[in-house]
């Protein structure tokens, strides 16, 4: 019997001990820790590429919208013309005087030029060469000295002779001459990018010349 006894004692099946963390809390069932984590960084990783993904076709679409609308805006400047931050200059081959100079620029939809700062008088100058040329500054008896669009001139350079308008010499500077003098002329207007930001904050689209 005793021999009976123990042999069904060590049929009896095992216990099975639950699984304890190193917490000391009893893991039953659970993923492990190092699974879970994985799976983690599985998803930050799927939704880094699909973000990654996303801005690319958002470059994209930007970059062909933009040149679009380069490529219909056309050239900075007409052909003949010379584009300087924003502007464009007309350089000319004929001589004139400065009504003359003035009429001519206003029949490109320009003016005579106006000088703005010292960088762009230093590339007028380097640009025209050796010849004089008007630009659209003069004066009328008794008044100060005025662009061609009205503004007052804010002494930005010297300007020496004596007559009433004005063009770059070959000296680096500029002088004064009687207006019916004949010289030959700088044109400018904004580029045509510029044109169309301006037009487009004024709400026009119209063409203006």
């Amino acid at each position: 019997m005793g021999s009976a006894a123990g042999a069904a004692e060590s049929e009896e099946p095992l216990q099975q001990v639950p699984c304890i963390d190193c917490s000391g809390h009893q893991n039953a069932g659970r993923e492990p820790e190092s699974h879970r984590y994985y799976k983690k960084c599985r998803i930050v990783l799927a939704v880094t590429v699909a973000v990654v993904f996303l801005g690319l076709i958002i470059a994209v679409v930007l970059a062909v919208l933009y040149g679009c609308s380069s490529a219909a805006l056309g050239p900075a400047c007409p052909d003949g013309w010379v584009g300087y931050q924003r502007k464009c200059y007309y350089f000319s081959e004929a001589e004139g005087n400065w009504n003359h100079s003035q009429r001519h620029c206003s029949s490109l939809c320009a003016s005579l030029a106006a000088i703005d700062s010292g960088q762009e008088m230093d590339f007028m100058l380097r640009y025209k060469g050796k010849f004089d040329h008007w630009i659209g500054l003069r004066r009328y008896w008794g008044q100060p000295w005025k662009w061609a669009n009205g503004t007052k001139f804010n002494n930005l350079f010297p300007i020496g002779g004596g007559g009433d308008c004005v063009y770059l010499n070959d000296l680096g500077g500029a002088s004064s001459l009687r207006c019916t003098s004949e010289r030959h002329w700088i044109c400018t207007k904004p580029s045509v990018s510029t044109e169309a930001k301006e037009a487009a904050a004024e709400g026009d689209w119209a063409e203006h010349c």
